[in-house]
């Protein structure tokens, strides 16, 4: 049985996923940070650097305190809680419960939070943790001839762009009696469709091809602030897809194109299409990382229950996976 705890760090800034993942050689949540207490006062964030594989904000702030301090070393989480609450510098909050340490905070930019989770909890939880200790893309995206025996739905989980807080991590969307295969052909003739899907209808040419409608998203060089820019999208379809290869006819052979916070690269771009789970990153800026959409239905979820259910926490309800 794995004696390891996962760390995960939820920030715009690691990875196309907008986190990063790794796994760590302890016993529990308290014995890394006992372990923090003996090795990392000599020089924390270089400690931290070299333990986490990033700088994590405002985390090194506890074994300065340690150094500064001679604070004893925690026996219990709750030792570890008084601690933390006291010397941790955080601005939002810090919750510590006996399998896990989360935290909520930013940097005058954006958002960001940070979990250590003991494999106990996450083997106990999956349905809430399987997805942030997910650190690879893309997504597993393989199905059973037997799954999906639910109702026909599709699943749309979109990050945000330079998200103002974790109160609203981004959107879930839930389309009802259509399947992953029917979404394309489905959004191109529907008479009324949800707001945020606008653009994808836009890029869906009349050959349905999903693919193709995600490839000209990543080559979207139209915005209006941080939004994409929906002039002349949200009417008949066929205008709507001349507006969009207008637009990307712009972005042919451009490494830089316009985007919502200066300049995106679409080559930095990636999508993949399976018959029950399509998955892209967007590149959105060389600092503040990509935009993930996900488009599932219910075969995949049947499948991959666990990474179903705990992305649509992740993308739709808080910053806390297990709030």
């Amino acid at each position: 049985m794995s004696r390891m705890i996962w760390f995960v760090y939820r920030s715009p800034y690691h990875g196309v996923l907008g986190k990063h993942v790794r796994e760590l050689p302890d016993a529990s949540v308290l014995d890394w940070f006992r372990r923090g207490w003996a090795e990392a006062v000599p020089d924390p964030r270089a400690w931290l650097q070299a333990e986490l594989g990033v700088d994590v904000y405002g985390l090194d702030s506890i074994f300065d305190e340690v150094g500064k301090r001679s604070l004893p070393e925690p026996n219990t989480m709750a030792e570890l809680r008084k601690h933390l609450k006291k010397h941790l510098y955080v601005e939002g909050q810090v919750i510590v419960d006996d399998h896990s340490v989360r935290a909520l905070t930013d940097d005058d930019e954006v958002p960001l939070a940070y979990f250590f989770l003991d494999h106990a909890l996450a083997a106990e939880r999956p349905a809430r943790l399987a997805y942030p200790i997910h650190g690879q893309w893309p997504l597993p995206a393989h199905t059973a001839a037997t799954a999906g025996h639910d109702e026909p739905v599709t699943t749309i989980a979109i990050s945000p762009i330079l998200a103002a807080d974790w109160d609203t991590p981004g959107t879930v969307i839930r389309v009802p009696g259509v399947r992953l295969p029917e979404l394309a052909g489905w959004l191109r003739t529907a008479g009324t469709w949800p707001e945020e899907l606008t653009l994808l209808r836009g890029c869906i040419g009349p050959d349905d091809d999903l693919a193709g409608a995600l490839d000209r998203m990543n080559r979207w060089g139209a915005w209006d602030d941080e939004a994409p820019d929906l002039h002349g999208l949200d009417g008949d379809h066929e205008d709507a897809h001349r507006v969009v290869r207008s637009v990307t006819a712009r972005a042919a052979g451009q490494e830089s194109i316009p985007g919502p916070l200066g300049e995106r690269r679409p080559a930095l771009g990636r999508v993949e299409v399976a018959e029950h789970l399509a998955q892209a990153v967007l590149h959105m800026d060389d600092d503040f990382g990509y935009l993930q959409l996900f488009l599932f239905d219910d075969v995949w979820a049947s499948e991959h229950r666990h990474l179903a259910k705990s992305m649509r926490r992740w993308f739709g309800k808080s910053w806390d996976p297990l709030k």
